[in-house]
């Protein structure tokens, strides 16, 4: 069971006009002075902790019932360079035969907006982007939350601090983009300081109900570089799940 630490009460709500967000956790206490790093610096830190060059990784998505059953297995191949001048990435999901079923290509402008490139089918062919937040192949996971999307976010605030699996982690709202609509009115991300990883992201709806939570199980040291391994995903109020088990991740040579 997690340890609780403090947290403020959720500040983003009046910045980003929720009702309220549905806590993942009800026992955050007031800190007596609170000395919180800004959100901006603990996201550069994440975006710093990815290699320097790009990554090329494999990877399988795992979709389950609420009761755990398989239900369908896809393969993803990932090449992501988040460290470039305008990062990007780039997505091909397969079926469990290795048939390509999409692929999408996404990258952060430095004015902040994306462009995004999408092709579907066997074989792959041109096609208009679909919406960023709806599911992949019916699984628990958007495009959004494949490409950690909100990472680039602005706006974000760190309102307290947690420990997730025995690691301490400070806790930052980030309210949605207001020139990028979607199913998620806010996330909240769980980031461990020490080595700049994600460990934890909670999506709300502009009820402020939890939709999404994604959490990171494991990750290794690759070439003095920490990179996720897996990763599981649940949908709300449905509590269906996915998990992305990712099975060789090697940097690019200079």
């Amino acid at each position: 069971m997690r340890r609780r630490a403090a947290c403020l009460v959720f500040s983003l709500l009046a910045a980003c006009g929720l009702r309220g967000f549905a806590a993942v956790d009800d026992e955050f206490r007031p800190l007596e002075e609170p000395a919180y790093p800004p959100a901006s610096e603990l996201l550069n830190g994440v975006l710093a902790s990815f290699p320097a060059v790009p990554i090329r990784a494999e990877a399988q998505l795992i979709s389950k019932s609420r009761a755990g059953k398989v239900e369908k297995k896809l393969n993803t191949m990932m090449w992501l360079n988040w460290r470039g001048h305008e990062p990007e990435a780039r997505y091909t999901i397969e079926d469990a035969f290795g048939r390509p079923l999409e692929n999408l290509e996404i990258r952060w402008r430095r004015d902040g907006t994306r462009n995004v490139r999408y092709q579907s089918g066997d074989p792959l062919a041109e096609a208009a982007p679909p919406d960023l937040y709806a599911p992949i192949q019916e699984t628990d996971i958007s495009w959004i939350d494949l490409a950690l999307a909100y990472l680039w976010w602005p706006g974000g605030k760190t309102v307290g601090a947690e420990r997730i699996r025995s690691r301490f982690c400070y806790i930052v709202d980030l309210p949605a983009p207001a020139n990028d609509p979607g199913q998620y009115a806010g996330v909240r991300l769980w980031i461990d300081p020490e080595i700049g990883i994600l460990l934890q992201a909670a999506a709300y709806d502009a009820t402020g109900q939890l939709v999404k939570l994604l959490e990171v199980k494991s990750f290794k040291k690759v070439r003095d570089v920490y990179i996720i391994q897996n990763i599981d995903i649940q949908s709300y109020p449905a509590r269906h799940k996915t998990s992305l088990r990712v099975q060789k991740a090697e940097p690019e040579e200079e």
